[in-house]
């Protein structure tokens, strides 16, 4: 076990607005640009959780995450 660097473009992170009850979904580079998300409303939407685009190996019952070789500078699967 251990962190490991994944790819940014399989991450979403789910905003929710109390008030109206909407939700958004964000990718990680979204921020550079916008901040934190704002609903249409005009209030602050709410992190929910992050979510991870990968796969399920059902032999092993784990998640198979494409992770960034750091070393070679690309990323492995």
């Amino acid at each position: 076990m251990g962190w490991r660097p994944i790819k940014e473009e399989l991450i979403l992170h789910r905003w929710t607005c109390s008030p109206c009850v909407k939700s958004a979904e964000v990718s990680p580079n979204w921020y550079e640009k916008n901040g934190s998300p704002v609903c249409i409303c005009g209030e602050d939407m709410e992190y929910v959780e992050t979510l991870l685009d990968c796969k399920f190996d059902p032999m092993r019952e784990t998640l198979v995450i494409p992770i960034k070789d750091v070393k070679k500078g690309f990323y492995a699967s």
